[in-house]
């Protein structure tokens, strides 16, 4: 009973997103934490050789997905910092 109740909270929450704009922002969101993901790969192999590497789990994942380019930016002056 309880797995039903929570799939049709489910169903309803996922169609309230469908309709409204924070769908599209949790789509730009997912999609610059994808590019950012790729830019944390691209950084680390161009800045390795210097010691500049950046972990990629979720935490740095999600302030690249929601800040952008800064974020990534700020990821690797935090990583300078504490080097």
């Amino acid at each position: 009973m309880q797995m039903w109740m929570f799939a049709a909270c489910g169903a309803v929450f996922v169609v309230y997103l469908l309709y409204t704009r924070q769908f599209k922002w949790l789509l730009g969101v997912v999609k610059n934490t994808v590019l950012g993901v790729a830019g944390i790969l691209a950084g680390n192999f161009l800045l390795g050789s210097m010691g500049l590497i950046v972990g990629i789990n979720a935490l740095t994942a999600l302030i690249v997905g929601v800040l952008g380019v800064p974020g990534l930016l700020l990821l690797y002056a935090a990583s300078m910092m504490v080097r």
